[in-house]
């Protein structure tokens, strides 16, 4: 039973064993809540693997529950939802299934049932990794119908995921996809650090890249963009930082080019990373050629860092939130994007722009008194 006395307790859906920009999200929020009023316990809903942060979130004093994922077996998936809902759905006054599609909104129905007050639908993206089929297409269309018997209120992370997933029916509350500024402000002794470690020369261009290789992220059309860059600038260097999970395939894909196109000493691979902030200062642009993104948190990370950040046309304007961001349409070819990222100048003063992000709203404090104070509302 929720106690006047005790902070409230949210149940968090969406961190996986992968740290990527919504697991990143999510512990930006959890390590600046104020835990005397407010805090947040998680549910891993692939229990096979051990979610990403899960000690530090055990010794914060949270709580980390596990369901088996419904793609290994399903029955016993929402089995054990129900079953976890009923020991623990008293005492929790919001429930949020951070998502990326509708194919999934089982839990925000079940925790009406079981009676959590507030249950949150939170977009973080503005499309499909591969193309749907008629039955996920069937199984997104019954779960518009269900989302609003199960939903109580509606976050995503920009505008455009908002209107990608929940359409003109429905009011959504924008949540910026804030971060820690402090940690991202310039510093030239991390770069010089950073750069001795990787064994880059100081007056070596980096060109810098942070995501999943997945189909979104649009590596192989990254690597074409840098061959082309390289041609133009000799002493250049290409970092990327970020995974596969489950499907290696983009990540073998990028290998092959990478070796046809004889960059092996000119592209680090550098897999998952706890050291993303000191690493961007290393850089000197990021390019983030993505297919789709909701507002991608690497991004503003990298305006943060004063680094000279170009996005695909694809990607909402709304993360070009400093002078740096500049927008290349997908359309148009490697060539013309390195180009284009040549003729900028990619020597700016860095050490201000960590301040222009966090007074463009994506500064974690405030974002953080935002959030919780629409979970406050009504407190029980």
């Amino acid at each position: 039973m929720i106690s006047k006395n005790e902070p409230i307790r949210i149940l968090q859906i969406g961190m996986t064993k992968n740290i990527g920009g919504l697991e990143t999200y999510l512990m930006q929020q959890f390590r600046h809540l104020d835990k005397a009023k407010i805090t947040y316990d998680f549910v891993n809903i692939t229990a096979e693997d051990e979610i990403v942060f899960k000690k530090e979130i055990i010794d914060a004093g949270s709580h980390v529950y596990g369901v088996m994922s419904r793609h290994s077996n399903p029955i016993r998936h929402y089995w054990q939802w129900i079953c976890l809902l009923h020991k623990i759905a008293k005492n929790y006054k919001a429930i949020v299934l951070n998502s990326n599609g509708l194919t999934y909104v089982f839990p925000l129905v079940a925790a009406r049932l079981f009676g959590i007050p507030m249950r949150v639908m939170h977009s973080h993206n503005t499309g499909f990794e591969k193309k749907i089929g008629i039955t996920k297409k069937i199984i997104i269309a019954m779960n518009r119908l269900l989302l609003p018997y199960g939903a109580t209120d509606y976050f995503a992370c920009s505008n455009l995921a908002g209107k990608w997933m929940f359409g003109k029916g429905l009011k959504f509350k924008v949540i910026p996809n804030a971060i820690d500024i402090n940690k991202f402000k310039f510093n030239q002794s991390i770069r010089d650090k950073k750069r001795r470690e990787l064994n880059i020369p100081a007056d070596c261009t980096v060109v810098g890249h942070v995501g999943r290789f997945t189909y979104q992220k649009n590596h192989e059309f990254l690597i074409d963009i840098f061959n082309e860059y390289h041609k133009i600038n000799h002493n250049s260097t290409l970092l990327l930082i970020g995974d596969a999970i489950d499907d290696f395939s983009f990540l073998n894909k990028a290998h092959e080019k990478v070796k046809e196109l004889k960059l092996t000493n000119q592209v680090q691979f550098l897999g998952m990373r706890n050291d993303v902030p000191e690493l961007m200062q290393a850089m000197d642009c990021f390019i983030l050629p993505s297919k789709f993104e909701g507002l991608p948190v690497v991004g503003i990370e990298a305006q943060a860092s004063g680094l000279p950040t170009f996005f695909s046309d694809t990607i909402t304007d709304e993360v070009g939130i400093t002078s740096l961001a500049r927008f290349i349409s997908l359309k148009e070819n490697s060539v013309t994007w390195a180009k284009k990222i040549n003729h900028e100048n990619l020597i700016v003063n860095r050490f201000k722009f960590y301040s222009v992000v966090g007074s463009a709203g994506y500064n974690i404090n405030l974002s953080v008194d935002k959030i919780c104070r629409l979970y406050l509302q009504n407190k029980l």
